[in-house]
């Protein structure tokens, strides 16, 4: 599909070239074919673009309705040289100016942005980090070589709160843009696992507290990302093994939980929640805080905060405790409110 500039621009150049051929032929036939088309053209063109140099046909004051048809012809043809040059203006200064209010639009959002995650790299994985990020409702700032993969993630979800920078994310003064100090994570997603590690290490170093994922394509390497600083190392070759098997020994499992994802009207997903230390809102057990009636979601798993496992399919008398963290399966924004009123700080 064409823009509406875009369109302007044809219909412009399109009239200009009825006009040049017109007034060309035009003067061909006045002339009875004395005078070549070439010669017509450039006597048309000069025409129109009043350029005044004067009546290049040899003979043409004497025909009677030559300097008529010129008069018309400059009627028309300087409103469409008015017109086509307007609209060339109009597309280089509108497209210039829709590039600079877009780049202040993002750096405004970026200075707004609290508890984000940062994600280095938009290719494969990265970009359906990003994606997932934001149809989560979390703030995304992405950092990537390639603005064209940044802008198209940013022209497909308009209102998201999502920004981005473009460079590499292993600068220094790059990733220093990120407000790393504020963010609740980073995702290291780039193609080299010694750029992941570095990434790493200098995330680490600005926020100690920050959550820190990695990406690591070989095995080996794995646990250097984790003593480098990374509270997950995620290898993709790994986790596509397992998927295989998955879908061998229990497809209709994967198939529910990719339909989950994909499902448009809600935005269903498995989330984590740290209960705080005051919970009077929430209740002593599990009855008291009524989770499914209030919130619409189901607990799946909880765990003490000094439990070495798992409670699974908790009983509706378990009782809960400052530190506890509670396995549901909700909406985004059932687990936003949960966590508005529960989640410690």
């Amino acid at each position: 599909m064409l823009s509406a500039m875009t369109k302007r621009l044809l219909y412009g150049f399109l009239a200009l070239a009825i006009v040049v051929a017109g007034g060309g032929l035009g003067y061909y036939l006045i002339g009875g074919g004395r005078w070549s088309i070439g010669d017509c053209l450039y006597m048309t063109v000069i025409t129109v673009t009043t350029v005044g140099y004067g009546e290049v046909l040899p003979g043409m004051d004497s025909l009677h309705y030559a300097r008529a048809f010129t008069v018309i012809l400059l009627l028309f043809g300087t409103g469409t040289i008015v017109y086509f040059a307007s609209t060339i203006t109009a597309f280089i200064v509108e497209g210039d100016l829709k590039n600079v209010l877009f780049v202040s639009k993002l750096k405004k959002r970026m200075k707004r942005m609290k508890q984000h995650v940062v994600v280095c790299g938009a290719g494969s994985t990265g970009r359906n980090v990003i994606e997932e990020l934001i149809k989560t409702g979390v703030p995304v700032i992405a950092v990537d070589t390639r603005e064209a993969e940044l802008k198209d993630i940013a022209d497909k979800f308009p209102k998201a709160e999502y920004t981005y920078i473009v460079g590499d994310a292993t600068d220094d003064d790059v990733i220093a843009q990120c407000n790393l100090d504020g963010a609740r994570g980073l995702v290291a997603a780039l193609s080299s696992d010694k750029d992941n590690l570095y990434l790493t290490v200098s995330a680490r170093q600005s926020n100690p507290n920050a959550r820190i994922v990695a990406r690591c394509a070989e095995l080996s390497h794995v646990e250097k990302i984790k003593r480098s600083g990374a509270d997950a190392v995620v290898s993709p070759n790994y986790i596509g093994g397992m998927r295989l098997v998955s879908e061998l020994l229990r497809p209709a499992v994967v198939r529910f939980l990719d339909d989950m994802l994909r499902d448009r009207r809600a935005a269903y997903r498995i989330e984590e929640l740290k209960l705080g230390d005051n919970l009077t809102k929430v209740g002593e057990t599990l009855r008291d805080a009524r989770v499914r009636e209030r919130y619409g979601m189901t607990v799946l798993a909880v765990r003490g905060r000094d439990a070495a496992g798992w409670t699974y399919n908790p009983d509706a008398s378990e009782k809960l405790g400052p530190g506890m963290t509670l396995v549901v399966l909700g909406s985004a924004e059932q687990v936003a409110a949960f966590r508005a009123e529960t989640e410690a700080s």
